[in-house]
């Protein structure tokens, strides 16, 4: 059996909406920290979902009013001195982090890497 791993949600890129294609700059900002330090990617479940909602399945896991992406959703809670108030929320018993900054500043402290400079 495989222990629990932490889930990261992103957009896929190029999505349509407003008849034109995007991408997310919160999912992109993301993106890049995990290529400064691909040996996070490489432990975290990482899924690209489509932009129109509902977002399965991260509204199935914490709700219709939390699948904002990106998204992070952690396998254990977990604590650390360099996370600020609300950078870490509980949904239906997860904890979660969602933005650029939150998520970065999660995936620094838990995976022991560089984190953003305030």
């Amino acid at each position: 059996m495989t222990a629990a791993r932490d889930r990261l949600f992103l957009l896929r890129p190029d999505w349509i909406d407003q008849d034109r294609p995007w991408f997310c700059m919160a999912c992109a900002a993301v993106e890049g920290f995990l290529g400064y330090y691909p040996a996070v990617r490489e432990a975290l479940d990482v899924a690209y979902l489509p932009y129109p909602r509902p977002r399965r399945p991260v509204a199935d896991l914490l709700g219709e009013a939390n699948q904002n992406l990106p998204m992070l959703i952690l396998a254990e809670p977990f604590a650390h001195p360099d996370l600020r108030e609300g950078d870490l929320n509980e949904a239906g018993g997860l904890w979660f982090a969602t933005n650029e900054g939150p998520i970065t500043r999660v995936l620094a402290a838990r995976y022991r890497v560089s984190p953003p400079h305030p």
